[in-house]
């Protein structure tokens, strides 16, 4: 491949890349009307014809946005999550990871709850059906059926998703709470819900820090901002 070919090539994901982030940027502030082609150019500032050269239409874009967020947050969870062996530990993790990054990254939790980003065959859901499962033979978890508590848990995540993007009073403890009623929804019994808690807390701290000597995405940068330093002094608060 010669220097030209490789020019042309790195312009034109360039060019994509700039497509998609804009079209995230308009979906995850908009109000209104649903954004049309015109508000996505207007926001990459490029042509009509430019944006054709890439998608049909904006529905493409928002199927291959919600396709690569799906992809990216298993990659982002699983440094932090497959180390893990208890499913109690890998549920609660996994359900405060996506409230923590709510907190650090506003445009992705304003697109995740507007797309269909948690569709059933993603790498998400199998991970959460596969520990809800194996949570139920070790006698951790009780429910009625794996699908309907999959759907229960992903669906409980995406609106805490929203609701910590929209803002709420001291988002720590919301989380906490969250989690415990994570951990309730499927049958755990409360020394199993108060455990998740802590440990959900204390291993995502640890891992922000680099003490588990894991990757961080580059959204978990946002650690040093303001809410990022009240998450990792913060103590889980244990239930009355």
């Amino acid at each position: 491949m010669n220097h030209r070919t490789k020019a042309a090539e790195s312009k034109r994901a360039a060019t994509r890349h700039k497509l998609l982030d804009a079209a995230m940027r308009v979906f995850s502030d908009h109000i209104g009307p649903t954004p049309v082609i015109d508000d996505v150019i207007r926001e990459a500032q490029v042509s009509r014809g430019t944006f054709y050269n890439y998608f049909d239409s904006v529905d493409e874009v928002l199927a291959v946005i919600s396709q690569e967020l799906s992809d990216q947050m298993t990659t982002d969870i699983l440094p932090v999550y497959d180390v893990l062996q208890e499913p109690w530990q890998r549920i609660s993790v996994g359900f405060r990871l996506f409230m923590v990054r709510a907190m650090l990254d506003r445009k992705w939790a304003g697109f995740v709850t507007r797309v269909d980003a948690w569709q059933h065959n993603t790498l998400v859901a199998k991970y959460i059906a596969a520990d809800l499962e194996q949570g139920k033979a070790r006698g951790q978890f009780s429910f009625d059926r794996v699908d309907v508590a999959t759907d229960f848990l992903m669906g409980a995540s995406a609106y805490c998703i929203q609701t910590i993007r929209q803002g709420v009073n001291e988002p720590n403890l919301y989380m906490d709470a969250q989690v415990r009623m994570a951990l309730k929804s499927v049958g755990c019994d409360k020394d199993i819900r108060e455990r998740g808690v802590t440990f959900s807390l204390s291993h995502l701290q640890a891992w922000a820090t680099s003490e588990t000597n894991t990757s961080a995405p580059t959204w978990a940068l946002n650690m040093n901002s303001h809410e990022g330093q009240l998450f990792l002094v913060h103590s889980a608060a244990a239930l009355d």
